[in-house]
């Protein structure tokens, strides 16, 4: 993941970035973490995952565990 070119989806920043350049102190981030950032404000507060926290994030979107959160299509009419 470390090298990747940051990603930019749906107003959010994605960045793949060495474990050890990250400043958080309270838990190990092991070689490699996920760094999520709000495009239009990019200074502003800095998201940081674990390779594991950031895959079952994955998972759970795979698996419709967020699905509950979209606003109904039928309700913007």
């Amino acid at each position: 993941m470390t090298g990747q070119e940051p990603i930019l989806s749906d107003g959010v920043i994605i960045e793949f970035i060495d474990g050890k350049d990250v400043p958080v102190q309270h838990k190990d981030f092991g070689e490699r973490a996920v760094v999520m950032r709000d495009a239009k404000n990019p200074e502003g507060p800095i998201l940081y995952f674990t390779e594991a926290e950031w895959d079952a994030f994955i998972a759970g979107v795979k698996d419709g565990e967020f699905d509950d959160l979209l606003e109904d299509p039928t309700e913007a009419l």
